[in-house]
């Protein structure tokens, strides 16, 4: 997915932006413990998933790649999880000097956008490596091939997620890109072609 002949360094995405919705779940009253204490264990099995990805990724960036020393994770989540996702990946062994931290992605589109701002001007930019669930690859793909081009070279890297296909799909919603209005300009034009080529081809045929 690259054009590039050669990068220099990794960039690590760990995504962890989640709907805290569900977090606190009620007990058999109905009563929900919103003042538990927060702590990794607490975190949805799908975002420690991902955790346990970069954790992966990183390690094998360090087997393998002659980079290694230059490989920054950003952990992308929420500034109450900040230090509780810090924390474990310093357990599993990732030093805190790889580790940065951005709290303003919103998105999956928001972070491509602040990579891409970063590393645009570079002559030969790191390789980039996004951690999230597998469901958002579909998410991923688009994004990357409408703003990357095959500029970066840019991996997925997927976990699995074993929540209802109606939990996936809620998050996919918010994931997926907001249209312009460029495309809905382009959307209504194929469709006036199309509405002319229907109604030439449904004359000539009387």
């Amino acid at each position: 997915m690259s054009g590039n002949a050669f990068t220099y360094g990794n960039l690590i995405l760990l995504y962890c932006k989640f709907d805290m919705d569900n977090l606190f779940r009620s007990d058999d009253n109905g009563v929900v413990d919103s003042d538990r204490k927060l702590s990794y264990d607490s975190l949805p099995d799908f975002v420690k998933a991902r955790v346990t990805l970069c954790v992966d990724t990183f390690n094998l960036i360090m087997k393998s790649k002659p980079d290694k020393f230059y490989t920054t994770v950003i952990l992308i989540t929420d500034p109450i999880f900040n230090n509780i996702i810090r924390d474990h990946l310093i357990i599993e062994g990732i030093s805190g000097q790889y580790i940065e931290q951005d709290n303003t992605s919103k998105t999956i589109e928001s972070v491509i956008n602040n990579v891409v701002n970063r590393v645009r001007s570079l002559a030969n930019p790191p390789a980039i490596y996004f951690v999230g669930s597998v469901w958002q690859k579909e998410v991923f793909d688009s994004i990357v091939n409408s703003k990357l081009k095959n500029k970066f070279k840019i991996f997925f890297e997927g976990a699995l997620d074993h929540r209802s296909y109606e939990l996936i799909e809620k998050d996919k919603f918010i994931e997926e890109p907001k249209k312009s209005s460029t495309y809905y300009k382009h959307k209504l034009t194929n469709k006036a072609i199309d509405t002319l080529l229907n109604y030439i081809f449904s004359n000539k045929r009387k």
